[in-house]
């Protein structure tokens, strides 16, 4: 008996650390250690008895007012986004070509002697798609937005329908389309939160970006035509639109300009003149390049996370290389890896910011010895 015993007692020992040994958790661990720099105050100070907004991205930063009114002519960005979404075209192409018809010109004429802003137009004049955008966006051309919304929608009506639809898809709440295009009537209105939004979706359309940041076009019949607005190129903006149709409106600007990969856009409403509309839009500007700044959100070499188990320890992931942009709200992170490289990804503002992150190559499952010592809780760490 004592034999058997004997016997038995090192096979059952065996089994057991064999068993063991076959059934560990080999998992590995990924964690993230990564923290976003502490999100900075970005609120604006700065005092006006206009209503104005900023925004990044979708996102307002800040604002005065929620005071919904007439939009005048910063309408035609509605108009512009609306247009290349149904007709697009790509960065260096012209777009399909426009031949303007009789409502067309009845509209120039219409616009002409109701002293709105206008470009001359002919019957049968063809015009491309991107000339007359820029246009409308340039020299706010009154017949040419509304050309644009019936040569694309097939009236103004439809075009209204297809427009209300798209900004409630992204988000834009407080914008009512009115019974133009081009906001010359005062039916269409929005507030300053709204614009600053729908003035970063045009900073984000590579056609459009371009268009806005000229200075002057050259199109058919009307010939070179000039930029309204008188901001272009100043403290670094890039565009966007203004408006006047009176008293319902006051003056009204969207500027935008770019810091780092984020595009920052200012919408002002109902300033006293053109030139308070200029003054006020610029101190806003300014104000927010010093509050809203690009900064180092990842340094090369910063351990960002690290695997982990109980054979390794901890194996760092470091980054490959220095990130820098801006964060205005907490960011959403992203630590992903595949064999011993990956990426960081850091998604804020609706940017994504990323930066190759790797580890020291180790292996993925413990040895004979490694699996022997940890049946006894002992390691050779």
């Amino acid at each position: 008996m004592k034999k058997i015993v004997i016997i038995i007692i090192p096979i059952i020992f065996l089994i057991f650390v064999g068993v063991r040994m076959a059934t560990c958790d080999i998992s590995i661990n990924l964690v993230t250690t990564y923290k976003s720099p502490k999100i900075t105050e970005t609120k604006i100070d700065f005092v006006s008895d206009s209503e104005w907004a900023v925004g990044l991205n979708g996102k307002t930063i800040s604002k005065n007012s929620d005071e919904i009114r007439p939009t005048a002519s910063t309408a035609k960005m509605i108009l512009a986004l609306s247009v290349m979404k149904a007709k697009p075209f790509e960065l260096g192409e012209n777009g399909e070509t426009i031949i303007i018809n009789q409502e067309m010109y009845d509209r120039y004429i219409w616009y002409r002697s109701h002293n709105g802003s206008n470009t001359p137009v002919k019957i049968g004049e063809e015009i491309s798609e991107y000339d007359a955008l820029a246009s409308a966006l340039l020299a706010s051309s009154n017949n040419m937005a509304d050309s644009l919304a019936i040569w694309a929608f097939g009236s103004i009506e439809e075009y209204r329908n297809y427009a209300t639809e798209m900004l409630k898809g992204i988000g834009v709440d407080n914008t009512t389309i009115g019974k133009d295009a081009s906001g010359y009537d005062e039916s269409t209105v929005s507030n300053a939160e709204d614009l600053a939004k729908i003035g970063n979706l045009i900073l984000n359309q590579p056609v459009l970006a371009e268009i806005v940041a000229k200075t002057e076009v050259s199109v058919p019949v009307a010939g070179v035509i000039k930029n309204t607005n008188k901001l272009l190129g100043t403290n670094r903006i890039v565009g966007v639109k203004t408006g006047y149709i009176g008293e319902p409106s006051g003056y009204c600007l969207v500027s935008g300009y770019k810091e780092g990969l984020e595009n920052i856009t200012v919408a002002l409403l109902n300033a006293p003149t053109r030139q308070k509309s200029f003054d006020d839009s610029l101190a806003i500007v300014t104000e927010a390049q010093e509050k809203i700044k690009t900064r180092e959100l990842v340094a090369e070499n910063q351990e960002v996370g690290y695997f982990e188990s109980w054979w390794l320890g901890k194996i760092p992931i470091v980054a490959s290389k220095k990130v820098d942009g801006v964060v205005v709200s907490e960011p959403t992170i992203y630590l992903e890896m595949e064999d011993f490289d990956g990426a960081l990804k850091i998604m804020t503002n609706e940017t994504k910011y990323t930066t190759n992150v790797k580890s020291e190559k180790f292996e993925k499952e413990p040895d004979f010895w490694q699996r022997f010592l940890h049946v006894f809780s002992w390691s050779l760490i």
